[in-house]
């Protein structure tokens, strides 16, 4: 399926403002040792590219993360998110140590992160204790790392140490001032729109999570009609392409505006809108709710139905819900982050999707997709091979019960052209269950009677 022909043309840029370039977690959870997900190619040598080469060639537009239940696929997904979600400000998230040994619960645990922005290549970690934040770093690639700014901290400072770098403009004596152990450095840079650092810190923040569950779900289809809503010249055609283009006997999709039922806004007025007990339900509010996404059916008989979203199917929701997103991403040169991509999909619409990301002609800005499955028809290569061996990436327990992650390009015997599938499924990668049924046999009738035999 050539999903990318059917979109319509934009007037996308050619460059992306934050790829991520790795992603490395220590002490958090089931990952008690460092585990790092690198989505820079082998060929890249040097800290920047180099000859004419750019950041969207040297790097990898997905990474699949396959493995058994339990394994640790998604808690790595959640760390990113995490910290994602601390730099935008939130606190006392960060530290989960690896729970199974003494040893691990006195130590911090760690972050680090690769990323680009405006081109340029920048690491940022945080190490982080149950008191707070101990360390927290900026580095800056040019011929050699350069330092943006070092944060330390002990548990009986009430304020960090900051050490800046020659190129760290703005408040950063105000903003380490407003700053407490609880708090990372760069997050109350942000709130407090640093010179230099507010910009860095809302590209680390562009990156998308999404997570399949019917709450989320509903949120994603709301935010599907807020863009059809406030720009219907872009986002009709794009919309119809998704619905038409994953064969769902979907002709077309529209929104359409419906009186909210008066004991559904008796109820809402009843709600403390402001201290005026007269208040009226807020504008916006009610927009929300008057919004209904109509899809449009072409029956046997050759006429048009329509069909609200609650006679749907759910892998038809799901699709939308994902695949909205997923184009926004694409649009705006965005990470997107999903966890069980696979669920309520077909492997086709599965393999469509990641497929966009790799489309040079619909990834145009440099937008990646990391995502979690059990999908193995992605390995497959037949009829072509989808995915690269440094696309793919594999977690497994260990028998103490720590995470780790690997890459299926470590692996000297994985030939171009292998079906990646076949000996992944025989066990030739590990990452697969270990079942033993033995425990299940059934219990004799006479078990535990004192019988003789």
């Amino acid at each position: 399926m050539s999903f990318g022909k059917k979109l319509p043309k934009t007037s996308w840029s050619h460059y992306g403002d934050g790829m991520l370039l790795d992603f490395t977690v220590a002490n958090y959870r089931c990952y008690a040792e460092e585990t790092t997900l690198d989505l820079t190619r082998s060929s890249l040598k040097t800290l920047r590219p180099r000859g004419g080469s750019s950041w969207q060639e040297q790097t990898w537009r997905v990474a699949a993360i396959f493995g058994a239940n339990a394994s640790g696929k998604s808690t790595l997904l959640d760390a990113l998110n995490c910290l994602h979600h601390a730099i935008g400000g939130q606190r006392d998230i960060l530290y989960q140590p690896f729970s199974l040994d003494h040893d691990h619960g006195a130590q911090p645990s760690r972050f680090s992160i690769g990323f680009t922005h405006e081109n340029e290549r920048y690491s940022y970690s945080v190490e982080v204790h149950r008191w707070g934040v101990s360390r927290e770093e900026l580095w800056a690639a040019g011929q050699r790392w350069r330092k943006v700014f070092v944060r330390t901290q002990g548990p009986e400072d009430g304020k960090p140490t900051i050490e800046a770098g020659t190129t760290l403009k703005g408040a950063t004596t105000e903003v380490g001032r407003i700053t407490t152990p609880k708090d990372l450095f760069l997050a109350v840079a942000l709130r407090y729109e640093h010179a230099t650092l507010a910009p860095i810190a809302r590209s680390l923040r562009t990156m998308r999570f999404i997570h399949h569950s019917d709450e989320e779900r509903s949120s994603r289809l709301r935010w599907v009609m807020r863009r059809l809503a406030e720009a219907p010249e872009q986002w009709t055609g794009i919309a119809n392409a998704i619905a038409q283009a994953a064969d769902l006997g979907i002709v077309g999709l529209e929104l359409e505006e419906q009186e909210v039922p008066q004991e559904v806004l008796e109820f809402l007025r009843r709600l403390p809108w402001s201290e005026d007990e007269e208040a009226e339900v807020p504008a916006e509010v009610l927009k929300e709710l008057q919004r209904h996404l109509v899809l449009q059916h072409r029956g046997a008989d050759g006429e048009e139905y329509r069909l609200t979203i609650g006679q749907e199917s759910q892998g038809t929701l799901t699709w939308l819900a994902t695949v909205g997103p997923a184009i926004d991403a694409l649009r705006l040169g965005q990470v997107l982050c999903i966890d069980e991509l696979d669920a309520s999909l077909h492997p086709t619409l599965t393999a469509t999707l990641v497929d966009m990301f790799k489309d040079p002609d619909l990834n145009t800005r440099g937008a990646q997709i990391v995502f979690t499955t059990h999908d193995t028809a992605l390995l497959d290569n037949s009829p072509v091979q989808l995915l690269e061996a440094g696309e793919v990436w594999m977690t497994e327990k260990s028998p103490f019960g720590a995470s780790e992650l690997f890459s299926l390009a470590d692996f000297p015997s994985n030939r171009k052209g292998t079906n990646k599938q076949r000996r992944y499924l025989a066990g030739a990668f590990g990452a697969i269950p270990r079942v033993d049924t033995s425990s299940l046999q059934p219990v004799p009738l006479n078990a535990g009677r004192g019988e003789v035999r």
